[in-house]
Parts: structure tokens; sequence; C-alpha cells
């Protein structure tokens, strides 16, 4: 449980704020590259993080987040019931720097 924490607590470390992914550095120093995963019906673009296990009542969860940095959550079923599309291959506007 300890490694758990450690972890969680350098991932946090980079002084981000709660529900907002850390700026992420590549190797030489240089900014990360944030690429989307999918496309949100009404054209938002998302990276899905992770998928869980919500405590409340054992039901499947998709964690992604956007360019922005803002985390979400969202139900697995909902998720998966069209709203978002899968990309096979990242265009231009779904590659950023962050």
């Amino acid at each position: 449980m300890r490694g758990a924490r450690r972890l969680l607590s350098s991932f946090w470390s980079a002084g981000s704020a709660i529900g907002k992914t850390p700026l992420a550095m590549g190797p030489g120093g240089e900014r990360a590259v944030w690429v989307a995963t999918h496309l949100h019906r009404k054209g938002g673009l998302y990276r899905v993080l992770a998928h869980g296990i919500l405590e409340a009542d054992r039901s499947e969860v998709v964690i992604y987040d956007d360019v922005e940095g803002t985390i979400w959550v969202r139900p697995r079923s909902e998720f998966e019931d069209g709203r978002f599309s899968e990309l096979a291959e990242p265009s231009p506007e779904a590659v950023r720097s962050i």
C-alpha cells in the first residue's frame, strides 16, 4: 500500500489542481504530447486514461481527460452507448503538446 501512496504522491507532486492531470515531461525534458483516443458526438476530443470500478455499486467506469487536463469519470455503459467513437488513428487536431 505504501508503494501506491508514493506513486500517487509523485503523480500529483507537480502542483496540479484536483481533477486536473499534471503536466508531463518527456525523457529529455521536452513537453509531452497529448493524443486523443476518442471523439465525442458533439465534437470534443478525449483520452481514455483507465477503466475502473465504482466502489459504491461495483459498476464499471471509464476514466478519461480532455486536452485542458480535466479528468472525467463516466459509467462504462454510457461511454460505450454511442456518445464516443474511438479514433483509429490520431488526426492533427487530436494531437496536442501539453
